[in-house]
């Protein structure tokens, strides 16, 4: 297969990346994968790079000169450009309005609650080395068992067929792992973390190098602060 003229810059420890890689893998696209190091080399932080993406985040895309970043709007657009020929890849993403509405809830809800609530918890621990807040620990805690819920009456999260709101939530959820928190006690969204790490032929590929990439790093961060004594 010839170059498709699409990249994708990414770091594997980043989940948001994680979810465009399930993506990508799903709908089968040829994809220039080109990696970024932004945590020795920044390059996230070069001129040419913040020319592309003033936000200088990852992932983003380039689509033959067509710049998109935000993980959440590339899975749509994957979707929408590249799986409408097939009815199994369009499933990824909808088109009937209350099934992509509800795709779209997911979505809003892994960046405005679910990740924002990893985020608050995890992030004064690793870049401050601040002690664990019992009220974020709380919010963090609210919203794994909003997605238990949700999965009690669907196979995926947001109704009976896998959909990029899967990659997205999945991605969210597995990060986790790297700072060896435990979600077992959520019955129905760790049964559907186990069955989807099986189910997803590319998810180990896609996944697996990233978690420990950034467990490793979680590791280093925490380490640092044990040793300056806080």
């Amino acid at each position: 297969m010839g170059w498709s003229g699409i990249e994708l810059y990414y770091t594997p420890g980043s989940p948001h990346c994680r979810a465009v890689l399930m993506c990508i893998k799903a709908l089968e696209l040829d994809v220039d994968l080109i990696k970024l190091d932004m945590y020795q080399k920044y390059e996230h932080k070069k001129p040419w790079f913040v020319k592309m993406n003033p936000q200088h985040t990852v992932p983003t895309l380039n689509d033959n000169e067509y710049i998109l970043w935000e993980s959440r709007a590339i899975l749509c657009y994957l979707v929408n450009k590249f799986g409408s020929s097939c009815p199994k890849k369009s499933q990824l993403y909808p088109t009937d309005p209350e099934m992509r509405a509800n795709v779209d809830r997911l979505l809003y809800f892994d960046t405005g609650t679910l990740y924002k609530n990893i985020v608050d918890y995890f992030h004064p621990q690793l870049m401050s080395g601040e002690e664990a807040d019992e009220r974020k620990a709380n919010a963090l805690k609210q919203s794994l068992e909003y997605i238990d819920l949700f999965l009690e009456k669907t196979s995926y999260c947001a109704g009976p067929q896998l959909t990029i709101a899967d990659f997205s939530i999945l991605a969210s959820v597995t990060q986790l792992e790297g700072m060896d928190y435990k979600i077992t006690a959520y019955q129905n969204l760790y049964a559907w973390v186990e069955r989807l790490k099986s189910e997803l032929p590319y998810y180990e590929a896609c996944n697996s190098a990233g978690i420990e990439m950034f467990r490793a790093w979680a590791k280093s961060k925490n380490e640092s602060y044990t040793s300056k004594g806080k």
